[in-house]
């Protein structure tokens, strides 16, 4: 298991106790946290006992789940998923009915039917159309914007969607930390399920998170460990509640626990050429040695500020069509934006320029991105070709959606493989001879539940988000940016499992990923950073938002970085959008063969 590891991941893997790993960009920090889950599961003893793994979003969930089970180990005793998943399965469907908001069920409110309830909300609050309030609360249930009218708005927003049955994910949180709180013996239960909880990304977990999961920590009376791994340089969500906590900090809310912290030094991953521009955005003053093969390599770092928006895609499909051409894999190549409604619009230009490229692109699909929704689930293994290599992934997702059935008779019992094979059989066997993709879609789920014995129309929960499921299809559907996306089952599903073509995703979504050559673009001011930490914040601010922004952007790229402060960009109050001013003050020399470099 320590074959090739350098000194301070094999003393990350062999710590015994709980530790904080701050691990720069390419120190081998998913490959730790592989290897440190694997050990951690061959030594339980119980049949009961369960590993969870938090991450920031559902693909590194699913990635670290892979690359354990590639190395032999046996993962039906881990659990991984993103911090509200993990919520939702294990503390608001079992436990959700203690409290009264709760009581009379409850549907995962979709992201359009969110954002257009917030926007109605903004008049009535005078909050102008360009701002937004936060529905994120504190320990003690505050809402955390600094202006009241703000808090308001939140208040009032959370009151009407509760009494619409519904609750989004900041609810989801929050419900899930006062049950913990307000009833001891939920945390008590679960401590002697988990033996450990993993934490990646740990600099973007809020405060009510740490909170949560210390509560459970703490129950275990030293049964439990937790091995949280991150980069504080790279804490790119402070809008949303991240926060990075000492090893002291961490310490208290464990109930005292001692917190050991350790590095990981040295990157795998890029050029020192690329090291050494986005050590211009670093805080930390960490000093990173590239420790690859091809480390002195020159590789192109590129920035173009004077580009129209108009010229981009030709500019890019360019950029893509010359990096195939010179043998690099579209897997390995990255396209990157702040924003999704960039990246939707880029996604089906780029497919039409480039009609024999594959893409792994959202903005190629109308499915909602509400992936803690019943039916998105279902529709994922429906979806999913059934090849040897996806057989695992099936198997998890299978088990999830069985044990959420059988949450809703009110147990909650694990489903064994057995089951899952059934489940995936009769998905296997749908011959639903529809083309247009909704219909294909509801048929389906028709009759898998026919199949299955199982009356869906009986659960609140399920017509809720099945509601939910086909609104966000629907509005998808009826947005311009969607306007010539092909309706037919047989496309979605093309689009569904084009996983190794170039990537298209935004600055957020790329946290953890690396690739031959990254392509960002809109790289201005407003965008990177946000209004919301430039309007009524200190310059200081602005400067430490941007910096992590373009920290985490550029140290995605192994040797080629492509970047775009392009022009023709607006405001609605008609003012164009600027550079970036902390890319702007970076020395770049142009040179005609090479485009930009730097010096």
């Amino acid at each position: 298991m320590h074959i090739d590891l350098n000194p301070f991941q094999k003393a990350a893997i062999d710590e015994e106790e709980n530790a904080l790993v701050i691990a720069c960009p390419g120190s081998g920090k998913t490959r730790v946290l592989t290897l440190k889950i694997a050990k951690e599961l061959e030594k339980l003893k119980k049949r009961t006992d369960r590993i969870i793994a938090l991450t920031f979003t559902n693909r590194a969930a699913d990635e670290i789940e892979k690359r354990v089970h590639d190395l032999g180990i046996d993962v039906s005793k881990l659990w991984t998923g993103t911090i509200h998943s993990f919520c939702l399965q294990w503390i608001i469907k079992p436990y959700g009915s203690y409290l009264p908001e709760l009581q009379k069920g409850f549907s995962i409110l979709d992201e359009f039917k969110a954002q257009d309830l917030k926007n109605s909300f903004k008049g009535d609050f005078d909050i102008p159309g360009y701002e937004d309030f936060i529905t994120r609360r504190d320990r003690a249930g505050n809402y955390v914007n600094e202006k009241s009218n703000f808090n308001e708005a939140a208040e009032t927003y959370h009151k009407h969607i509760l009494e619409c049955k519904l609750i989004d994910f900041d609810l989801i949180l929050y419900f899930s930390y006062l049950l913990v709180e307000k009833y001891p013996k939920i945390a008590d239960k679960l401590s002697r399920i988990f033996k450990y909880f993993f934490i990646d990304e740990f600099q973007d977990t809020q405060d009510l998170q740490y909170k949560l999961i210390g509560n459970i920590v703490k129950a275990a009376e030293g049964e439990c460990k937790i091995f949280l791994v991150g980069d504080p340089d790279q804490a790119i969500f402070k809008s949303l509640g991240g926060v990075v906590k000492s090893p002291s900090e961490i310490s208290q809310e464990i109930g005292g626990y001692s917190v050991k912290k350790l590095g990981l030094n040295g990157n795998y991953r890029s050029t020192q050429r690329i090291i050494d521009l986005y050590s211009n955005f670093q805080s930390t003053g960490l000093s990173i040695e590239s420790l690859t093969d091809y480390h002195d390599e020159g590789g192109i770092i590129a920035f173009d500020r004077v580009i129209n928006k108009d010229k981009l895609v030709e500019k890019i499909t360019g950029i893509i069509q010359e990096q195939i051409s010179n043998g690099v894999s579209p897997n390995e190549i990255c396209v990157l934006a702040p924003q999704w409604n960039f990246l939707t619009s880029m996604a089906r230009k780029l497919k039409s320029h480039l009609p024999d490229v594959t893409f792994d692109a959202p903005g190629l699909t109308v499915l909602p991105r509400d992936r803690d929704n019943f039916w998105f689930k279902l529709t994922r293994i429906i979806l999913i070709t059934k090849e040897p290599d996806n057989y695992l992934i099936r198997m998890k997702w299978a088990k999830q959606l069985l044990e959420e059935l059988v949450m809703l008779n009110g147990t909650v019992v694990y489903a064994d493989i057995e089951s899952c094979r059934k489940f995936l059989k009769t998905i296997n066997s749908i011959n639903i001879q529809k083309e247009d993709a909704v219909e294909f879609l509801e048929a389906s789920f028709k009759y898998i539940f026919k199949k299955i014995g199982f009356d869906y129309a009986s659960s609140d929960l399920l017509m809720g988000q099945w509601d939910s499921f086909f609104h966000g299809l629907s509005r998808r559907y009826e947005y311009s940016d969607f306007s010539d996306i092909p309706k037919d089952i047989n496309y979605m599903k093309k689009m569904f499992n084009t996983k190794e073509g170039v990537v298209i995703n935004t600055c957020q979504g790329v946290k953890g990923e690396e690739f031959h050559t990254v392509i960002a673009f809109g790289l201005l001011r407003g965008y990177i950073p946000h209004w919301s930490q430039i309007i009524n914040q200190s310059i200081s601010n602005e400067i430490a938002e941007s910096n992590k922004l373009l920290y985490v952007i550029c140290s995605r790229a192994k040797k080629n970085l492509f970047l775009f402060s392009e022009n023709g960009r607006f405001t609605k109050n008609k003012q164009e959008y600027q550079v970036n001013n902390q890319l702007n003050t970076i020395a770049f020399e142009f040179n005609s063969l090479t485009s930009y470099r730097t010096e």
